[in-house]
């Protein structure tokens, strides 16, 4: 594989493939195959990605310290394969601010992963949040949320962009149910926003839409695997009708800076 160090990334002819949104563990709801992270590598090395960017079930939905250990564990067994989203419950303010510490005291994670709907609907800009984008905006750690057919309204989101310029916000889903005129829009003159991938991939001509109307450089690779199919998600993106600096960019160039991934000579 092309990483030989946690962050580092060995140049090489083919692309970087970074997956920006994907899971792990077992789903609250049904079965999901191969759900743990070997699972999840041996389908990352038949599809050539490089980087999974991961936050557990458990994490977004009851146990975020938990689902925080598994991807501290997981990151430890696959170094440089496997970063971290930290998750976060606003139901447990008193919280927030130390599980973002102990997480990002932890070289793997680079990111902060909510989930409004399944944190009982809790709004992002609710004040057990404040920790959360305060501490992004310092840091400069993109925050991933989920917005398709959950979350909160598309008008939340460019406000906290607004008041946090410093933070990389990722549009979980491209916020696809709030119609992508819209979205466009409401992005077109906020460039911390970009917009994750997963679920519209499996739209015909959205990559395309999305390209010609906000650019490449606005656009993140995901495939919320081993949820979905991280598959067709991929080829969504690889047989997409722009042309292949395009699709370098959303592959993995947009995300090596917003996670911390260097490309250099290997060590």
């Amino acid at each position: 594989m092309r990483t030989d160090l946690p962050g580092k990334l060995a140049p090489t002819d083919a692309p970087l493939i970074v997956d920006a949104h994907c899971h792990l563990g077992a789903f609250r709801n049904f079965h999901i195959p191969d759900h743990d992270i070997d699972g999840m590598i041996r389908a990352m090395d038949l599809l050539g990605v490089d980087v999974a960017v991961v936050a557990a079930h458990a994490g977004i939905s009851a146990d975020y310290r938990y689902g925080n250990d598994q991807v501290m564990e997981a990151a430890t067994r696959h170094p440089g394969r496997v970063l971290g989203y930290c998750c976060v419950n606003p139901n447990y303010p008193a919280q927030v601010a130390a599980e973002l510490e102990r997480c990002f005291a932890h070289p793997a994670f680079r990111g902060i992963k909510l989930h409004p709907e399944l944190h009982g609907d809790y709004p992002l800009d609710g004040p057990a949040y404040a920790p959360v984008w305060e501490f992004a905006a310092e840091h400069r750690v993109p925050v991933l949320s989920h917005s398709y057919f959950a979350g909160d309204a598309l008008g939340v989101f460019t406000a906290i962009a607004d008041r946090y310029p410093q933070v990389p916000l990722l549009l979980g889903h491209a916020g696809l149910d709030y119609g992508l005129d819209r979205v466009v829009a409401a992005v077109a003159e906020r460039p911390n926003i970009h917009l994750d991938l997963t679920g519209p991939l499996s739209w015909e001509g959205v990559v395309e839409f999305l390209t010609r109307e906000v650019g490449a450089e606005r656009l993140v690779f995901g495939s919320d695997i081993p949820f979905m199919n991280a598959a067709l998600q991929l080829g969504g993106l690889v047989y997409a009708q722009v042309d292949d600096a395009a699709k370098r960019l959303i592959l993995g160039g947009n995300a090596a800076p917003l996670f911390g991934l260097k490309i250099g000579a290997p060590a």
